[in-house]
């Protein structure tokens, strides 16, 4: 228990401090230290899924609709997260899609976004965030529609591609020889 408390008490400097180093001393003990000593081997410390808050749009006023807008209405959707073609880890499958809707979703038309990913539809949303869960590893492709109460399409957005990573059994992660 005492390792542990000290394992996590030294990631979190980790993060702040660059490299770990990791030494074994005669009595069998590990030790983590921030500076190198003799015998010391570095630590691969692994990057932590990071969340970006979503930006606020700047709320567009209703008079000030472009001419070239769709028959609903509606400039543009488009997938702000994850950007095209990113690779990241998570081992459950989870991650989040952000988008940008101008102007504001009618929801008093009944307009509702789809949500696609891999060309088949996983729900519906009121919401410009959507929570993907229990995903399986490989390259996926995800899309949002605007559509009406009766499924119609009013806008889409460009599908966007991105790589889903999770560890596998077969493959361990390497480990320091201590």
């Amino acid at each position: 228990m005492r390792h542990l408390i000290l394992i996590f008490a030294l990631l979190g400097v980790a993060a702040q401090a660059g490299t770990v180093y990791r030494w074994v001393d005669e009595d069998g003990r590990v030790h983590y230290s921030d500076s190198p000593r003799p015998g010391a081997e570095a630590v691969e410390l692994r990057q932590p899924n990071v969340y970006e808050a979503p930006k606020n749009l700047p709320k567009i006023q209703s008079g000030s609709r472009s001419p070239e807008a769709g028959p609903a209405g509606y400039d543009r959707l488009a997938i702000t997260y994850p950007e095209p073609d990113t690779a990241f880890w998570d081992n459950q499958g989870n991650f989040s899609l952000r988008l940008s809707l101008e102007p504001e979703l009618n929801t008093t038309a009944g307009h509702r976004i789809r949500i696609s990913l891999d060309d088949k539809v996983q729900g519906t949303t009121q919401n410009l965030q959507w929570q993907f869960t229990g995903v399986d590893r490989g390259t996926h492709s995800v899309r949002a529609e605007v559509v009406d109460g009766d499924g119609n399409t009013l806008i889409s957005s460009d599908p966007v591609s991105f790589h889903l990573h999770q560890q596998s059994i077969n493959l361990p992660a390497r480990r320091a020889n201590p």
